[in-house]
Order: C-alpha cells, then sequence, then structure tokens
C-alpha cells in the first residue's frame, strides 16, 4: 500500500510540473510591444509569437525603423525565453504580462542592451444574435 501512494504522489507531482512548464509556455505566446535599449539608443519594438506544433515561432519588428524580421528561433522552458535574430538574441522572463531581459550581440558575443515588453491581448469579438 505504501509503494503505491509513493508513486500516486510521484505522478501526481509530475502531473503537476508539467501543468506549470504548459501554463508558462502558454504565457509566451501572443503579441508583446515595448521597447529595446541598446547602447544607451531606445527604439520601440513588437514581437510576436506564435506556437507552431511542437516548436515556437515569430516575428520581431522595430516600428521606428525596419521591416518585420522573422526570428530565427524560439526557446521556452517555463517562464524563461530566448529568441534569435540574425545578429541578435534576446534572453528574458515572463512575469504576468511582462517579457523582459537582455540582449546579446551575437558576433560580439557581449550584452548590448536591454528590452521590455508587454503583452498587448487581443480584443474578444462580441457575437450578435
Amino acid at each position: 500500500m505504501k509503494r503505491m501512494t509513493l508513486m500516486t504522489l510521484v505522478l501526481l507531482a509530475a502531473g503537476c510540473a508539467g501543468a506549470q512548464a504548459k501554463k508558462g509556455q502558454d504565457a509566451v505566446v501572443g503579441h508583446w510591444m515595448g521597447a529595446i535599449d541598446r547602447d544607451g539608443w531606445q527604439r520601440p519594438l513588437s514581437v510576436d509569437i506564435s506556437n507552431q506544433g511542437n516548436a515556437y515561432g515569430g516575428s520581431w519588428m522595430s516600428l521606428e525603423s525596419q521591416p518585420g524580421v522573422m526570428i530565427d528561433r524560439v526557446e521556452v522552458q517555463g517562464e524563461s525565453v530566448r529568441f534569435d535574430l540574425k545578429t541578435l538574441s534576446f534572453d528574458g522572463r515572463i512575469s504576468g504580462r511582462t517579457l523582459s531581459g537582455a540582449v546579446f550581440d551575437k558576433a560580439a558575443g557581449v550584452p548590448s542592451g536591454q528590452f521590455v515588453l508587454t503583452r498587448i491581448d487581443p480584443i474578444p469579438q462580441q457575437v450578435v444574435p
């Protein structure tokens, strides 16, 4: 009986851990807006992240000067999020509706700034009978 109870507790704990990881992963999907501050120069920024089956993907756009660019890779582990562009890497953490962290210059391999984004949820559409 003790063995069965211990196994049940282990399975319940594993299920809860999986639910927590899934919750963090779902929190990253959406439209994010904010700013990037690189070397003291701030620019408005927009990021869209989607769940594409077994992987994440998305696009990045500097609202000031650049057209949209596809994100090379998105990695999500719990509340930690990393996404890469050709020349930049973003390492951040989700806290509520905020995704913030450090920006790294991939060529130089050094930190080059920070970013702060707020998740913008779409307004639910009302169904008219």
